[in-house]
């Protein structure tokens, strides 16, 4: 009896537990809570950053005009110079024998000018009493115009050959900077050479040049320009982060644009101007454009809303039936936090946080 009691005990617990288990009803999970943005349209300014190589509005190369040897160089590299400032000395010696030839010649026929018009003097008086002919004066006459030719022939030579001697005096032709100077005194200076003596930039503007991709040109960006409903600022408003990482104190505006696609490069030209009143920045510097774009009726998306896969910026779109799916986004650009963005709709659901839990088909509870 004893052995007995317990089993019974056994099988009345088990049928109770499963009476109690048999009325109860089953639990359900419901789907983990995410929150959920409506994408629409907006206005947004978004700054895109751009490197650039920055050069003087005006850089003039500085090449000699003859040939000789440098006798000094007057201006040391990287000094600021004057228009009209001596920059290189050539050995003048053979260039002033050539002025002292040409004026002994010009005197020689201002001499010789002066004799037939001495001659025409005597004749005349001659010809008049009837002591000779008129054929001797008529061709003194000749002989003068012959005479004033030469004078001017050798008064040309010899302008000709004082230009010549101020070539030997290498000046600026403007206000500016002096650039690396490639010679050295001694050295043999011909126009013809591949290379300039060196530069000078100009103190005024300089102007910042960089390249815009092709590939950026999207379809929408070429309806949206098409429509005026995308340009950029054209203000004076566009900044110019330097290589030591400050930000230039002037702000340029954009100038000119090529409007050509480079087919090597599949990029397009741009310039934009700043103010360089101070000498603070030299022509061959680099820096990074940041660059204010206006996008109407673009759609906005908060960047931890995405993720990055193989190059692909991806966000998670959520259906009607509250399943989560992948979809790629270009983006055009960083306005704050967000990105500026295509490839979506307005009205599209984007899931906005969790995106590391999230996989795709998985079903959520949207919060707004």
């Amino acid at each position: 009896m004893k052995k007995i009691f317990p089993i019974i005990a056994i099988i009345l617990s088990v049928a109770i537990t499963t009476t109690s288990c048999g009325n109860k009803e089953p639990q359900t999970t419901a789907p983990p809570a995410f929150k959920v943005l409506t994408l629409d349209t907006c206005s947004a300014v978004v700054y895109n950053e751009y490197s650039t190589i920055i050069q003087s509005n005006t850089m003039v190369e500085i090449r000699p005009k003859i040939t000789g040897y440098v006798k000094s160089i007057a201006k040391q590299e990287g000094t600021t110079v004057k228009k009209g400032d001596l920059i290189v000395k050539i050995d003048d010696s053979d260039y002033q024998q050539d002025v002292n030839a040409a004026y002994a010649a010009m005197e020689a026929a201002a001499a010789n000018q002066s004799n037939v018009e001495l001659e025409i003097v005597k004749l005349t008086p001659l010809v008049e009493k009837g002591i000779i002919s008129n054929f001797e004066l008529e061709t003194a006459q000749s002989n003068l115009k012959a005479a004033k030719a030469q004078y001017e022939q050798a008064k040309a030579k010899y302008e000709n050959a004082q230009i010549t001697l101020s070539y030997t005096n290498i000046t600026s032709p403007t206000d500016g900077v002096l650039g690396r100077i490639y010679i050295r005194e001694g050295s043999l200076l011909s126009p013809s050479a591949a290379d300039a003596i060196t530069t000078v930039s100009s103190d005024g503007d300089v102007a910042a040049y960089f390249s815009f991709d092709e590939k950026k040109l999207t379809p929408l960006r070429r309806k949206a320009m098409e429509e005026g409903s995308y340009k950029p600022q054209r203000k004076d408003n566009i900044e110019l982060i330097l290589p030591d990482g400050s930000q230039y104190k002037y702000k340029g505006a954009l100038a000119s644009a090529t409007g050509i696609i480079d087919r090597n490069t599949g990029s397009i030209q741009l310039k934009v101007i700043f103010p360089n009143p101070d000498l603070a920045i030299l022509s061959g510097s680099s820096g990074i454009l940041r660059f204010p774009f206006t996008y109407h009726g673009c759609i906005v998306i908060p960047q931890s809303a995405t993720y990055e896969l193989q190059d692909k910026i991806i966000v998670y779109t959520l259906t009607p039936e509250n399943t989560v799916s992948r979809k790629t986004v270009s983006v055009e650009g960083v306005s704050g936090n967000n990105y500026v963005v295509t490839g979506i709709e307005p009205g599209t659901k984007i899931v906005t946080e969790g995106i590391n839990r999230l996989k795709e088909g998985m079903v959520i509870t949207p919060k707004s």
